[in-house]
C-alpha cells in the first residue's frame, strides 16, 4: 500500500550544506554512535540554534 503524501508545506527541503573534514568525521561518528542520520542531527542542531539552545 502506497503511502500518502505529505503536504507540501511539511515536506522536508534538500539542501547542500559544506563542513570541514574534521566536522564530518566528528559529526559521522556521533551519528553511528546514537544511530541516526546526518540529516536528523543536522536539523536538530539547527532547531536548538534558532530556538536560541546554542550559542
Amino acid at each position: 500500500m502506497p503511502r500518502a503524501k505529505k503536504e507540501t508545506e511539511k515536506k522536508y527541503v534538500r539542501q547542500n550544506i559544506s563542513m570541514d573534514p574534521e566536522q564530518l568525521k566528528r559529526v559521522t561518528a556521533y551519528c553511528q554512535k546514537e544511530e541516526r542520520a546526518i540529516s536528523w542531527v543536522i536539523r536538530q542542531a539547527l532547531e536548538d540554534y534558532l530556538n536560541g539552545k546554542i550559542a
